[in-house]
């Protein structure tokens, strides 16, 4: 086993495995101190038994580092335990040297094992332990620590470990499990994030190509326009993130708030004020699709701010209907008390704004229509979500 390898396993994220790789350590140690001990008492007989285990556990100990099956490893360090416990208090060659108590291994069973494990481990213990003492007392009736009155202290003592060990495994294990739980959920979190960071600046990378492809074949915007259309779209990509993470909600975008927030910062960047009024069901959507709808609300509201112009005697004004209903959700803007354009000129503009808006209907599979009269001009847009009920 290399260093960096133990080294890495020390600092991994399993206390249990922590915690049984520490217990073999500790109890090599222990057993070797003991050994040497005894063999200074001129006990040569429990030298050799206490160093033999101690060689055993360090057996046990690389293989576990080696395969890190903790459950496997548990068990039969638990076992080895339980054998030179008992051999120790039914041998008089160990009376001196009794290493671990019998309901010490109980904490074990509670610790390593899920409960209905450890309950039915502990009830054979237990019974194991019955036996032992039934047969010492018969067997050893001189030495006291098989007297009635101290077999009984034992029991109770090891009725107590298990009521203790029973609300342990309840209150630090549940602890444990959900902690772990909610790690795996944050590590997933950022796996999400990263991955809709990625697609977002892919979505900016298309843009400011497509940006490119206008200017290439002509288009007559000014360099200031266009990065200010561009610093727009950074900003609606963004905000979208914001209600996310202001709701508490990595999944759901609240339409109505999130539009109205989008349509204050168009205004402010133009420096141009149009009342919107926006009206929903409460309608949410998911990140992906509410930037789609995002990017057709900045298109068409900085159409509206740049190009519309009022007629005379009504004010200019945006009114923009959000609602969802059977898995449809369906979007209305309608842009009241401008001066009607011409449809064909609107519909087959070559316009970046246009493009996108058309593009982003597309890649939702919805619809798109427009109509236009001497009072308003609408963008109707349906397009399918699980979200919308």
């Amino acid at each position: 086993m290399q260093r960096e390898s133990i080294k890495t396993f020390f600092q991994g994220k399993d206390h249990k495995k922590i915690m049984l790789g520490g217990l073999y350590f500790s109890s090599v140690i222990m057993l070797i101190g003991l050994s040497l001990f005894a063999l200074y008492m001129g006990h040569q007989t429990v030298f050799y038994a206490k160093f033999a285990l101690a060689v055993v556990l360090s057996v046990l100990l690389v293989a576990f580092l080696i395969t890190k099956k903790t459950p496997l490893f548990a068990l039969l360090f638990l076992l080895v335990i339980e054998v030179e416990s008992s051999t120790a208090m039914l041998s008089k060659h160990f009376y001196d040297f009794v290493t671990v108590y019998p309901f010490f291994p109980i904490f074990g069973f509670f610790f390593f094992f899920r409960l209905a494990t450890a309950v039915w481990m502990t009830v054979v213990h237990f019974i194991f332990w019955v036996g032992v003492s039934i047969y010492g007392y018969d067997a050893f009736s001189s030495h006291p620590l098989f007297h009635m009155v101290p077999l009984i202290n034992m029991i109770a003592s090891t009725i107590v470990v298990i009521l203790v060990a029973l609300f342990y495994h309840i209150s630090t294990e549940k602890t444990y499990e959900k902690l772990e739980h909610a790690n795996r959920q944050k590590e997933i979190l950022i796996k999400e994030i990263h991955h809709r960071f990625k697609n977002n600046l892919n979505k900016i990378a298309s843009l400011l190509g497509l940006q490119i492809m206008k200017l290439e074949a002509g288009s007559k915007e000014s360099p200031i326009e266009v990065l200010k259309k561009n610093k727009l779209r950074v900003e609606m990509m963004a905000m979208v993130h914001d209600s996310l993470y202001k709701a508490d909600d990595l999944d759901n975008v609240d339409a109505a708030t999130y539009i109205e927030n989008l349509t204050d910062l168009v205004g402010n960047a133009y420096g141009r004020s149009v009342p919107v009024t926006v009206e929903s069901d409460g309608i949410v959507l998911p990140l992906e699709k509410m930037l789609k709808v995002g990017l057709i609300i900045n298109e068409l509201y900085t159409n509206t701010l740049k190009h519309a112009k009022e007629a005379e005697g009504d004010r200019l004004r945006v009114e923009i209907f959000f609602f969802g209903s059977d898995g449809t959700a369906r979007m209305l803007y309608r842009q009241r008390g401008h001066v009607p354009i011409g449809m064909d000129s609107l519909e087959k503009s070559d316009g970046l704004g246009m493009t996108l808006v058309h593009l982003s209907v597309e890649e939702m599979d919805g619809t798109f229509e427009v109509s236009n009269d001497e009072n308003s001009l609408e963008f109707k847009i349906l397009f399918p979500c699980e979200k919308a009920k």
